[in-house]
């Protein structure tokens, strides 16, 4: 381009002047090295609706309930749209009404990253220990011996066997005080395990903490109560406590924190709900003619609870890779047991696979939402088997998605004859009209 002689001096600092400007704003835009990212936006759910225990989410703002997230809980925010708010959740995306949040400058918890890790199956925001002001539960300090009492109360007793029974059947083995164990304390929890023979009583020491030793010894001495209740299975050792993998300070002295006592606890309910599974298949293995209640490893055929016994329309597999009924065809399925899980309530899931002989596996293309398709894929796909209860006295099971919390397999409306899709849809367990299309007979052939 040629410029004429007066304007090359003002075209070269011209020039020159938008050099400087575009270095400075790719400087402003440009994260100095070790600049810590944003801290993300929190919202905690304080409302739900009528007909939910739970807050209801869903995958887009004008679709369907496809399941629920914890109220009371914080939860990162990535965008408002409107009246919703987007949150992230057990690794996806999903909608919630935004009245039914607030703003919070903070998580409730923090915890290590390795903890953060294994408390992610409820979904909440946890955030990192030390980055965080105003935090109300620091999971990273040490538990006290209050905290302790209710964990082994109620995440563990009250989670295998229920309040009812923590309260009224589970026999002491001393003698119980008319005016309670201890002279310090007249805590529930503490009392519980005094009468179960746990903690001898005197004086308590609500406010003490104790070691991870001392953690484990008393998880110990819980379980061999359990197990001498009803000397069904094995006892509780250290070695499978040294299989749970818990982090953190492990040393003779170290104090035990309170994620390293939550997880414990965790790892525990998930041991004991596995070798309840392996107890009870062993015992059903000359009743399956009925279906199972205790699912294990082997060749089962699988059809609806729907229709006529016992020539109910089994789970076939079409050309198509799709998962139908059909009335004339048993198609064989290897079920395979990969692991126990934890839902958001911590309530214990037996996750399995369900393949075709020749190796796909069931599932769906993403995650279940209503009107999923069930398919045969190559992609692995786990699912929690639950057992249900039946009023034809049928052994059957819900197959329910363990991540989005009530997305349930059923029989697409209520149909039984060939051809009727298998789909995902969201179902709340004693709400609403009878659930027989969802649930299914697992009869084992080998």
């Amino acid at each position: 381009m040629d410029i004429p002689q007066s304007g090359k001096k003002w075209y070269v600092g011209n020039r020159f002047l938008n050099g400087i400007l575009l270095v400075c704003m790719v400087l402003i835009f440009v994260p100095a090295a070790g600049q810590k990212p944003a801290k993300p936006t929190l919202y905690k759910v304080v409302y739900t609706t009528k007909d939910h225990v739970a807050t209801p989410y869903r995958a887009k703002t004008d679709g369907d309930i496809v399941g629920e997230v914890l109220t009371s809980q914080v939860y990162e925010v990535i965008d408002i749209e409107g009246d919703w708010a987007k949150i992230k959740y057990k690794g996806g995306e999903y909608y919630l009404w935004k009245k039914r949040l607030v703003k919070v400058d903070a998580p409730d918890i923090v915890a290590s990253p390795w903890a953060k890790e294994w408390f992610s199956y409820n979904g909440v925001y946890i955030g990192n220990a030390g980055e965080w002001s105003g935090v109300s539960d620091d999971w990273t300090k040490p538990v006290t011996r209050a905290e302790m009492a209710r964990l082994l109360v109620v995440d563990i007793m009250e989670t295998i066997y229920g309040n009812w029974a923590v309260k009224f059947s589970l026999e002491g083995v001393v003698q119980s005080k008319e005016q309670g164990f201890f002279t310090d304390t007249k805590d529930f929890y503490s009392d519980r395990l005094a009468y179960w023979g746990i903690i001898p009583g005197g004086k308590f020491n609500p406010a003490g903490t104790l070691t991870y030793d001392e953690m484990t010894t008393l998880i110990l001495k819980l379980m061999a109560y359990d197990y001498n209740r009803n000397k069904r299975g094995s006892q509780l050792t250290k070695a499978d406590i040294a299989g749970f993998g818990i982090g953190g300070d492990k040393g003779t002295n170290a104090k035990c924190t309170k994620e390293q006592a939550k997880m414990l606890c965790d790892k525990v309910v998930l041991w004991n709900n596995e070798m309840s599974r392996l107890i009870g298949a062993k015992s059903e293995k000359n009743s399956r003619n009925t279906g199972t209640v205790y699912m294990c490893d082997g060749i089962y055929t699988i059809k609806t609870m729907l229709g006529k016994k016992p020539n109910q329309p089994h789970l076939f597999v079409n050309e198509a890779g799709k998962v139908e009924l059909s009335n004339s065809q048993k198609q064989q399925f290897k079920i395979t047991f990969k692991k126990g899980a934890l839902n958001m309530n911590r309530r214990a899931m037996s996750l399995f696979t369900i393949q075709t002989m020749d190796g796909k596996y069931l599932g769906t293309s993403g995650t279940p939402v209503n009107g999923s398709r069930l398919i045969a894929q190559k992609e692995e796909f786990l699912w929690w088997i639950e057992y249900g209860p039946s009023e034809d006295y049928q052994f059957t099971n819900f197959i329910e998605d363990p991540n989005n919390f009530h997305q349930i397999l059923n029989v697409s409306a209520w149909e039984i004859t060939d051809g009727t899709p298998i789909i995902s849809w969201f179902w709340k367990h004693g709400i609403g009209s009878d659930s027989n299309n969802c649930k299914f007979i697992f009869d084992k052939v080998k």
